[in-house]
């Protein structure tokens, strides 16, 4: 057992949690009226690797929309370490960083900019979120192309940016969503090996994605969701086990 595992059943003895959903739905009008998410409840440990598995329109960026404060939920609650999502969306954001499937990069800011504005903007210092900027890009294999634009790298060095922006201000708790989609595979393997070195680190991570492979390899707990509702939960080992997958 792996110290993030001892941590991880430690705190879920004491009752912590990273993220916890209770009741969750999500419903837009019709005709016909769409429940995008149908009744979730959900409960991630703090340095959890988390995986919501399942195909697209599963109802997974949605849940992610209500967790990160960008969707209001019409019933049920969540709350982040503790945090009402919906009753505290200032604070709960100093908390968290995400990665959305599309590209948010400024195209009008060089590599190093992306990542130094970004922790000015959560009210670091000139010289912290300088040097912040040049750890990163270092870490994340970017340094080489810092003085670069978004719009001359590749889009798996676009990905990898937008994880280092993501956690440049120290969040407790990460999304990614669908983080993979579209790179090649050697990209891919690339983000892998970036994200495992943060689940190293204790970060807590939510990750969505519709590869069962990936989430066979990064998570310590998968739930499987459909139509909007989780079908089922637990390791990666058990689900095989029990389904035969």
């Amino acid at each position: 057992m792996t110290m993030v595992e001892t941590q991880i059943g430690v705190e879920r003895a004491a009752g912590v949690a990273a993220l916890r959903l209770t009741g969750l739905t999500k419903s837009y009008p019709g005709p016909p009226p769409i429940d995008a998410i149908a009744g979730v409840d959900l409960e991630v440990a703090r340095g959890e690797m988390f995986g919501l598995l399942g195909p697209n329109g599963a109802g997974k960026s949605t849940t992610v929309g209500v967790c990160t404060t960008r969707i209001r939920p019409t019933s049920g609650e969540v709350e982040l370490l503790g945090l009402d999502v919906v009753g505290e969306p200032g604070r709960v954001k100093r908390h968290l960083g995400v990665v959305t499937q599309a590209n948010t990069l400024d195209r009008s800011l060089t590599l190093w900019e992306n990542l130094y504005y970004h922790c000015r903007y959560f009210g670091s210092r000139a010289r912290p979120a300088r040097q912040r900027a040049d750890e990163l890009l270092e870490r994340f294999r970017l340094a080489d192309r810092a003085s670069s634009f978004p719009e001359q790298i590749s889009g798996g060095m676009a990905q990898r940016l937008q994880v280092a922006r993501a956690i440049a201000h120290r969040p407790q708790l990460l999304f990614l969503d669908e983080p993979t989609a579209g790179l090649d595979p050697q990209s891919r393997l690339a983000l892998w090996e970036l994200v495992e070195e943060l689940r190293r680190d204790g970060l807590t991570v939510v990750l969505t994605t519709h590869y069962m492979e990936e989430a066979d390899q990064l998570c310590d707990r998968v739930a499987i969701i459909d139509h909007g509702q989780v079908l089922v939960c637990d390791t990666p080992e058990v689900l095989k086990a029990r389904h035969g997958a």
